[in-house]
């Protein structure tokens, strides 16, 4: 599989909050990448309310501080769709 197509599902696992799926994808190498809008893995688990596929990414080393392309951080996601779990882990 190539590392666009391993991203490509890593996005699609951080959205659905497939905890396990995001770490073997990561384990095999899946880049940290973003869609055409810049969203990230971490925006995706942020605007879905998936704290722990939130920590899973942390804990990898994705950037909290990630920008898309209208300039909004997994922050200002989380906060807009009211997850304050997601808000309280991304401030710590």
């Amino acid at each position: 599989m190539s590392l666009v197509d391993l991203g490509k599902r890593l996005l699609e696992a951080a959205r659905k909050g497939e905890d396990e799926e995001v770490r073997k994808l990561m384990a095999s190498g899946a880049p940290f990448t973003t869609d055409w809008l810049g969203t990230s893995p971490l925006h995706l688990a942020a605007r879905y309310g998936h704290y722990s596929t939130a920590e899973v990414l942390l804990r990898a080393g994705v950037s909290r501080d990630a920008r898309t392309k209208v300039d909004r951080t997994p922050l200002h996601v989380a906060a807009a769709d009211g997850h304050t779990h997601i808000v309280e882990l991304l401030i710590r």
